[in-house]
């Protein structure tokens, strides 16, 4: 759902229910950017676990149009774990992108490895309605 809150600001919210990955993309969400010099702010609410596992990592992250944000830096979470656990982590991912410009953005939440670890058993959103809000904000005064 696309919302207008004001002249200059739109908020995309989804919502969807969980999704078992070892790697890939979770949700995407198409997003109208009305302006080629702001900034997009996105937002995951939900939870995150790995399971089955010893010495492990996963990271989730988002991507626009299928690239990961490089300015101002990557927007990611990382969960690691020493011993084999199961529990779903509730987790909040959220961070600023600029260079995109006007048009179709499409925003992806995506789970995989973390650097110098293998593919473990991710899991995104259990038992629970997750949210992703996307924003487009002015750029920051200097």
């Amino acid at each position: 759902m696309q919302l207008r809150a004001s002249a200059e600001t739109v908020y995309y919210t989804t919502h969807f229910r969980g999704k078992s990955r070892v790697k890939g993309l979770d949700s995407e969400c198409p997003f109208t950017k009305a302006a080629p010099n702001t900034f997009l702010r996105v937002s995951y609410m939900g939870n995150i676990r790995i399971a089955g596992c010893k010495h492990c990592c996963m990271r989730w992250f988002f991507t626009f149009n299928d690239i990961e944000c490089k300015a101002p830096a990557a927007i990611d979470a990382v969960v690691y774990q020493n011993i084999d656990l199961n529990i779903h982590r509730s987790a909040n991912i959220e961070g600023y992108c600029t260079g995109m410009g006007k048009g179709l953005v499409r925003v992806g939440l995506h789970v995989g490895q973390c650097h110098g670890f293998g593919i473990f058993n991710a899991y995104t959103g259990w038992n629970s309605v997750s949210k992703i809000i996307v924003e487009e904000i002015e750029p920051p005064v200097a």
